[in-house]
């Protein structure tokens, strides 16, 4: 059990930022963040540097303006996830 609790602490969870529109999507990986809270704060920081567009709709992750149909999708993951990789499914 020890190794476990070990092994929690040393998950790092990562922003991933999504930005999708007219042009093809594209995917950035923020740094790592010692939680899960911290993440999910800077998600927060980050929709609030948007609110000044006039422009800007939100919803709980994302922002979209529709002067240019853009938006920006904010994930937090753990850092053994890659929100790019496609989960394909096997056929039986």
């Amino acid at each position: 059990m020890r190794k476990y609790c070990c092994l929690l602490l040393l998950v790092m969870w990562v922003l991933w930022t999504r930005s999708s529109g007219p042009t093809p999507d594209s995917w950035t990986a923020a740094t790592g963040f010692a939680s899960e809270e911290k993440c999910l704060a800077s998600v927060k920081e980050k929709l609030d540097t948007w609110r000044q567009f006039k422009d800007a709709k939100f919803t709980k992750n994302a922002v979209t303006f529709t002067g240019n149909n853009s938006t920006l999708t904010y994930f937090c993951l753990p850092d053994s996830e890659d929100p790019r990789k496609r989960k394909v499914k096997e056929k039986s």
